[in-house]
């Protein structure tokens, strides 16, 4: 099923070029930030910037999705999220290719741990698709 919303982090989106404006054929996509752009980019999709913290990002984002998921993108957004206590379900797609810099996805996480109970795993030519619920 296509998402029903966006979110993703700030450098993500700027990093990807803002999809030109579109990202899964007009799903509005949210981005949670310290400060909107000036001149946002403009496209298919609505694009909203969320000044006021992660937990609204993700509330938003929810219920512009409505009976839909909301795909998120990026390590930082991924990791205030959990730290929020905001992020139900989660699917990493592992791709066999290693990386020399970036993100790391679990990083800063704090002491506390979080349980996830994995749902489904499919394993499929170049990439495995792992999903878990957040406990």
């Amino acid at each position: 099923m296509a998402p029903g919303a966006v979110l993703v982090g700030r450098r993500t989106f700027d990093i990807a070029g803002h999809w030109n404006g579109d990202h899964h054929d007009g799903v509005p996509i949210f981005v949670p930030t310290h400060r909107a752009p000036i001149d946002p980019p403009t496209g298919a999709a609505t694009i909203t910037y969320v000044t006021d913290g992660i937990e609204s990002a993700v509330a938003q984002a929810k219920a512009a999705a409505g009976d839909r998921n909301v795909m998120m993108h990026g390590a930082d957004t991924a990791q205030r999220s959990l730290r929020a206590e905001v992020l139900d379900e989660m699917e990493i797609h592992v791709v066999l290719v290693l990386l020399g810099h970036g993100r790391r996805f679990f990083d800063h996480l704090g002491a506390d741990h979080t349980e996830l109970e994995i749902t489904r795993v499919v394993d499929a030519p170049g990439v495995t698709h792992l999903h878990y619920r957040v406990g």
